[in-house]
């Protein structure tokens, strides 16, 4: 394992997602520190449109230029979810995000980082290398199940997707995108152990890892032709991402906090609803021009989204193998699931980065060149727009 695992990291796949990194890395930190001395956000904390959640506010010096930029909505409840424990509000969060982040920034502060900038930095640190190690891992697989050039064409279109620069923020979204592509490509190599554990990661991670328990264990069981005498006892392996998700609601109701249902009706204004019922609720919004979210261009894209993540679901079984396809249909109909007429397909566009395999399908797709532009032109733009609006408090996703 540690051998194949260098030989990735010292190949073409190692070269290519560290070249993409950096040139998105310094992209971002120019872009970011531009959009706050062009337009300087309020350095007063509004719980409504800035939440600070009780973090002091990076706005000078260096640290204004470099981390400010990325004091930023949901990254706070992390870091407040690390520094001060969970809440009823924030208690939809699984704790492998906020825990790292607790014990990096604590190494940080041991090394002489204020306290104020300690967490903040660790949070960025660990999304940061898990962006990295999500690239490097997306292109060796995209190599060994298309080629070299699809591979490369896929590490492009996940980095600068619109929504592409949360990778890089205080959020879960690369976190969980390595752990997740780490499980499904370890069970195509037929490591179960190292799947489930990977998945498991996932899971706890954020709750939609729970879903893995099913392409996992298919492939599991197509590797063995479907014969359940050939089952071993490694096969229990596939159950530990559904068990991490569960392990944590059962935490959550011993530890006395408020049914996650309820927190997520009472905070994020969701309901669980038939699958894509918010898809009718959007275009309802879009068409009638009501409701908080009506004329919001942002919903326009999240509707996008949701239909590009549909149409490539379908082209991944076809494209990619059932295993791959499995992976994007339980994960599009575990988003689909909730509902709000208040806010339909919120952060859908941020939700997209963890389809890996649509950014294979349109990868491979892209060969053709004007395709190839017709995906990488409207997305480097658009990831402009989005960044930007997201440095200077705009709400993307």
């Amino acid at each position: 394992m540690v051998r194949a695992l260098r030989q990735v990291v010292a190949g073409p796949a190692g070269r290519q997602g560290l070249l993409v990194f950096l040139v998105a890395r310094l992209v971002l930190t120019l872009w970011a520190a531009f959009m706050v001395v062009l337009l300087p956000p309020p350095a007063v904390a509004d719980e409504a449109v800035r939440p600070y959640v009780g973090s002091p506010i990076l706005a000078s010096g260096p640290a204004g230029l470099l981390l400010g930029p990325w004091q930023r909505f949901d990254t706070m409840r992390y870091l407040a979810l690390a520094r001060d424990g969970y809440t009823d509000q924030n208690s939809v969060f699984p704790p492998l995000y906020p825990l790292l982040i607790r014990g990096a920034g604590g190494v940080l502060g041991l090394l002489g980082v204020p306290q104020a900038a300690a967490n903040l930095l660790a949070a960025l640190l660990i999304a940061n290398l898990a962006a990295l190690a999500a690239f490097v891992l997306l292109h060796h697989v995209t190599s060994q199940e298309l080629d070299r050039k699809a591979a490369n064409r896929a590490l492009v279109y996940l980095a600068f997707f619109p929504a592409g620069f949360f990778l890089f923020a205080g959020y879960t979204e690369s976190l969980f995108l390595c752990f997740a592509l780490g499980a499904v490509w370890a069970m195509r190599r037929a490591r179960p152990g190292l799947a489930g554990l990977l998945g498991l990661l996932a899971a706890l991670t954020r709750l939609t890892g729970a879903v893995l328990v099913v392409p996992l264990a298919y492939e599991y069981l197509r590797q063995r032709g479907f014969n359940w005498r050939e089952v071993r006892w490694s096969g229990l392996a596939v159950g530990l991402p559904l068990s991490g998700s569960l392990a944590f609601l059962g935490w959550r109701m011993a530890a006395g906090l408020a049914p996650i249902g309820q927190v997520y009706q009472q905070y994020w204004y969701q309901v669980t609803g038939l699958p894509g019922r918010d898809l009718l609720v959007a275009l309802g919004t879009l068409v009638r021009g009501t409701g908080p979210r009506a004329g919001e261009f942002t919903l326009f894209f999240d509707l996008f989204c949701a239909l590009l993540l549909a149409v490539t679901t379908v082209l991944a079984f076809r494209r990619l193998g059932t295993t791959y396809g499995l992976y994007s249909l339980m994960m599009l109909g575990f988003m689909l699931l909730p509902a709000s007429d208040l806010k339909p397909l919120y952060s859908f566009s941020r939700y997209a980065l963890a389809f890996f395999p649509t950014f294979m399908v349109l990868a491979d797709l892209g060969h053709r060149p004007w395709v190839n532009r017709l995906i990488l032109y409207p997305s480097l733009a658009l990831y402009l727009y989005f960044s930007g609006q997201f440095f200077i408090w705009g709400w993307v996703a």
